[in-house]
């Protein structure tokens, strides 16, 4: 591909972007509270000054009670903190970038006693117990709606202030990701076995987005796990499922 593809424009759903240049989240944990302020909005501000055609924003917590575990993590729920995402979207869109965030729930690496809420347990595909305790609970089905539904709430607010897409954290051992592998999802019923299987979760997030709003969803984002083989063929399967639920 010559160079100059990358400063063409590029359609993004309803929008063009001005180049097909793209600002990777990054985690920064600069939020106290959960709540984005006018040093995050200066701080995506510049990246996008800097010329980028989209920036999408570190991993934020949906509103499922169980979806952080650290701190200073920002959130995408509550007035508070979706009006300092409203101030980071305006400063991005005023130098000229799209902007879209990324939805996040940690899964089992939350565990019962973590802030903010010590009487929320971690959510898995497996349930997790120390000393006789569990620590993590097995996801049921109505875990996957609710969590699901939680993801469907984020893009709407989303979409609501102004940005121009949303972003799945698929990623890095955490929750949709950890339904994706043989040695994390060890499950026998229809969120666990073959391919197909451990792919339902996500597809069920994209399609709860999907049915609550339109707009552009990035592909879900699906990276190895650390001391594990990359399984090219649940990432690849993972993605073909979130496609068909278009």
């Amino acid at each position: 591909m010559p160079n100059d593809a990358l400063f063409r424009p590029l359609t993004f759903g309803a929008r063009i972007l001005r180049n097909r240049i793209v600002m990777a989240p990054m985690t920064r944990r600069r939020a106290p509270d959960g709540i984005p302020g006018q040093d995050v909005a200066a701080y995506y501000g510049r990246r996008a000054a800097g010329g980028v055609g989209l920036v999408i924003s570190e991993a934020t917590y949906i509103d499922h009670p169980g979806a952080g575990c650290y701190e200073n993590v920002p959130n995408f729920f509550g007035s508070a903190a979706l009006a300092g995402w409203r101030a980071v979207l305006n400063a991005v869109h005023h130098a000229g970038a799209c902007m879209i965030p990324q939805l996040w729930h940690v899964g089992s690496y939350r565990r019962l006693g973590m802030a903010p809420d010590a009487a929320a347990p971690g959510f898995g595909p497996m349930a997790i117990t120390d000393d006789g305790v569990e620590r993590v609970r097995a996801i049921t089905e109505r875990d996957v709606e609710e969590i699901a539904a939680s993801y469907a709430r984020g893009a709407a607010a989303a979409l609501t202030l102004g940005f121009d897409g949303v972003a799945v954290h698929g990623a890095h051992g955490y929750l949709a990701d950890q339904f994706l592998w043989k040695k994390t999802n060890t499950r026998q019923d229809a969120l666990g076995g073959d391919l197909t299987a451990r792919c339902r979760f996500a597809a069920a997030i994209i399609a709860a987005i999907r049915a609550a709003v339109a707009c552009p969803v990035e592909n879900l984002e699906c990276t190895d796990v650390p001391g594990q083989a990359l399984d090219y063929a649940a990432i690849n399967h993972a993605k073909t499922a979130t496609a068909k639920s278009r």
